[in-house]
């Protein structure tokens, strides 16, 4: 290995080193309170933070909000991809994909020719940096990519649910019966959103409040009124079966139309391919036989 990654990493450790011995003096220092300190804990106190600290303070904020790095922001993404909201785990997951991008960053500098790695030393730190960025953005790409398609699948499955409850609800079963039994048939994300609702309903919870939950758990429209409609039913006792058809309908002909307004957006991009590969092809093919029957000579 060249002696300039050697140092490199000399000096990465060297201010990690520095960066938590000054943590824990700091802690350390701020353990032992004063005896005004203490006597004042009691009471109600201004914020002393200086003005510069709160305006970097709210720059910070509002780039990990823009980022979607926020804590609140990785929590509620992880409920929507139907894991546990542990925002521990996925940082710690972040931090394994920015020490994962770190070392092939440097795997991919330490190809190059020893002579051009003596001059290359902050090329090295800006690609290990540029490594890190790339893994920890990576890891939060993929959890709100995750989020989103489990999102759209849940969309995708809401009608068939609708039928089929509508089907066990006209056959005499109550709501909490039918939840269970679409739960136990309908597979997918929406099936396991379902069968959750149905546990706590079996528990004891009350339906109206399983049914509230599961709408905070999810971010689709068509579950939300879905699960306004069984609500509205439960607390009032109107018929059921009529409205969830016509609900199935009507979200069979929003997804038609969101179909057609992608395919619209969509038009330019499927052009793309016709225009720059299958036409030249198909102008070549036709033109290449009589350029070369043509003769040129004088």
């Amino acid at each position: 290995m060249s002696p300039w990654i050697l140092l490199a990493f000399d000096v990465i450790v060297a201010c990690l080193a520095v960066g938590g011995i000054t943590l824990i003096v700091r802690s350390l220092a701020t353990r032992h309170l004063s005896f005004a300190a203490r006597v004042a804990q009691g009471r109600v106190q201004e914020d002393t933070t200086p003005e510069i600290t709160r305006w970097l303070r709210r720059i910070g904020a509002s780039a990990l909000d823009s980022l979607g790095s926020t804590s609140e922001s990785v929590a509620r993404r992880l409920i929507l991809a139907g894991a546990a909201p542990e925002v521990s785990v996925f940082r710690l997951r972040q931090a394994a994909a920015a020490i994962a991008g770190l070392i092939g960053a440097c795997l991919v500098l330490t190809a190059r020719p020893t002579a051009s790695l003596r001059a290359s030393i902050i090329p090295l730190i800006v690609c290990a940096l540029v490594g890190t960025l790339l893994g920890v953005a990576g890891m939060d790409r993929y959890l709100t990519l995750t989020a989103n398609r489990r999102q759209r699948a849940i969309d995708a499955a809401v009608p068939d649910c609708s039928e089929l409850l509508a089907l066990a609800v006209a056959a005499g079963e109550s709501i909490p019966a039918a939840i269970e039994r679409v739960a136990g048939c309908a597979g997918g994300p929406l099936g396991m959103e379902l069968g959750l609702t149905a546990g706590h309903i079996r528990n004891g919870m009350p339906s109206v409040r399983a049914l509230a939950e599961m709408v905070e758990r999810t971010d689709s429209p068509a579950l939300t009124r879905l699960a306004r409609t069984l609500t509205t039913a439960i607390e009032r006792g109107s018929p059921l079966a009529s409205v969830l058809h016509d609900q199935a309908r009507d979200q069979r002909e929003r997804s038609l139309a969101a179909l057609m307004e992608e395919g619209g957006r969509r038009e330019i991009a499927m052009l793309l391919p016709v225009v720059f590969i299958i036409l030249p092809v198909t102008v070549i093919f036709a033109l290449y036989p009589g350029l070369i029957a043509l003769d040129f000579t004088p």
